[in-house]
């Protein structure tokens, strides 16, 4: 992705949407921690590759980095890293809350897409999505060791969104261990119209039909990530995630028509502790 087409999308007017997300539930889970050993914090980075469509609603696969990481500053909190997404929290590894800022990186939607009718529709630049998150993460659910975090993040950038969801980390199994995710995706007019809505002038460009997309219920997604400890530095990591468009997103004729509802992502890393 070419950091260049990026462009800073204030997410000051996301405030009083914010707000009421915070009341109505408590944090996405990271899908990064279900490789994270459930042993005292330590660092941990990986690096490696997934595929995921090429923008939502997309046939097309890409290739994106896959990061994945958290990183302990003390008493000066830590940093969460889970693909183009970054959370800070100010509570620190160790405890069981975590709240703070998020960012995230929107690859831009342009010529360089594989399908050829959603390639003439007009670009949405590349957008720095800004906002915040709070999680809390319950131990020894079903099992001695097990975690489960419940929790919201809400953001802003082309519009707004709120992501509610909550991440199991089952009790390791030797070197083995593995998490379960599931997180629903909430956006507002502004955000749908801006990647499902097909104005007069799209149409004309690109021959589909115009479409007025509405706030809602945007997607559904359930991942499964699971690690292996090649030592006890090193890691390998999987991740297989299966993601569903609903409401105006599904109905929008960029998917129905050029793309898909249903997508799949699947990625592979090699972390290390420190």
């Amino acid at each position: 992705m070419n950091l260049s087409s990026l462009r800073y999308v204030r997410p000051v007017s996301s405030l009083p949407f914010i707000a009421k997300a915070m009341v109505a539930s408590v944090a996405l889970a990271c899908a990064a921690q279900a490789a994270l050993a459930q042993e005292p914090p330590r660092n941990v980075l990986s690096l490696g590759a997934i595929s995921l469509p090429e923008f939502e609603g997309s046939a097309d696969q890409a290739i994106r980095p896959f990061v994945l990481g958290r990183l302990d500053f003390g008493q000066y909190g830590s940093l969460r890293l889970a693909g183009l997404t970054a959370q800070y929290n100010v509570m620190g590894a160790r405890s069981r809350w975590g709240f703070g800022p998020a960012v995230s990186l929107r690859p831009p939607r342009d010529d360089s897409v594989e399908d050829t009718v959603v390639r003439r529709l007009r670009e949405v630049d590349g957008t720095v999505e800004a906002g915040v998150f709070v999680d809390y993460s319950f131990i020894d659910t079903l099992a001695k060791g097990d975690r489960l975090t419940v929790g919201v993040e809400a953001k802003g950038g082309n519009g707004n969104q709120i992501i509610w969801g909550f991440l199991y980390q089952g009790a390791r199994l030797g070197a083995f261990g593995y998490g379960f995710d599931f997180r629903m995706t909430y956006a507002d007019d502004e955000h749908m119209e801006t990647y499902f809505s097909v104005d007069a002038n799209n149409s004309a460009r690109s021959g589909l039909p115009t479409y007025v997309a509405s706030g809602g219920l945007k997607s559904m997604t359930l991942g499964f990530t699971g690690s292996y400890d090649l030592s006890r530095d090193w890691t390998v990591i999987g991740r297989l995630g299966f993601t569903r468009l609903a409401g105006d997103a599904s109905d929008s004729p960029i998917v129905r028509l050029r793309g898909e509802s249903n997508s799949t992502a699947v990625g592979v890393a090699i972390g290390y502790r420190f």
